[in-house]
């Protein structure tokens, strides 16, 4: 809809949807190494922790 009121050419849709989708796929994916850093470093907090037990 964004791009029909602004009325651009197709190659313009192409380019807008190509980098949306880019932005999209950078944020999952940093998000999810910042889930998989904190899982891993909790795993890591518990390891140590059983160790000195």
């Amino acid at each position: 809809m964004f791009a029909i009121a602004l009325e651009m050419s197709p190659v313009e849709k192409i380019t807008v949807g190509i980098s949306a989708s880019i932005f999209i796929i950078a944020f999952t994916w940093v998000s999810i190494k910042g889930d998989l850093r904190k899982l891993a470093n909790e795993l890591i907090e518990d390891n140590e922790n059983n160790q000195d037990n």
